[in-house]
């Protein structure tokens, strides 16, 4: 049944994108954990929550906590969308902007537990103060055509909705990268 939901939010959202125009540009910012702002520290597993400078005057969310990071882009959501295994994240975020402004961010995570390590790309649907943004896909960074297929599906997130769609989980995914919790799962 998740499959059967999880493609038709698919079918859904590609025939969204193929109706809108093309990406106007990707734009390319550093995520420099160590330059954020700290709103709090959790002194219960050592986590905190950042506010770090974005793009196009939207910033970005980091939590991490347990050692699993997530990320908001725009403003923060209430949900904490991250991986079960162990993570990090990756220091480049690329932007999609489309003739209504940014949309998307990309942004790689970096899975690692008991020895085991993957990648992912995760597409994210950049929010606003009305309509929190919210994890919109997850590719798997050694799949074929990795990086065009997370932009191919950042195109599609500005007709994502957040309170009801299914995050999409590219088929052929590693299972650290598939086991993903968001909070449409």
């Amino acid at each position: 049944m998740r499959a059967h939901r999880t493609f038709l939010t698919l079918v859904t959202l590609l025939a969204a994108a193929a109706a809108s125009p093309a990406w106007a540009q990707s734009s390319y910012t550093t995520l420099d954990l160590e330059a954020c702002e700290v709103l709090k520290v959790y002194e219960e597993g050592g986590g905190a929550d950042l506010r770090c400078d974005g793009h196009g005057g939207f910033d970005v969310f980091v939590s991490e906590g347990d050692a699993r990071m997530d990320v908001d882009f725009g403003v923060r959501n209430a949900a904490f969308e991250t991986f079960s295994a162990f993570n990090s994240v990756g220091r480049t975020i690329e932007w999609l902007d489309d003739e209504d402004g940014v949309q998307a961010a990309i942004l790689r995570f970096l899975i690692d537990v008991d020895g085991r390590k993957a990648e992912a790309l995760v597409v994210s649907k950049v929010g606003v103060p009305d309509a929190p943004g919210c994890v919109v896909a997850v590719v798997d960074a050694a799949a074929e055509q990795a990086n065009g297929t997370a932009r191919g599906l950042g195109v599609m997130a500005k007709f994502f909705d957040c309170d009801s769609d299914r995050i999409v989980i590219v088929p052929g995914a590693r299972a650290l990268v598939a086991d993903f919790s968001g909070a449409n799962q």
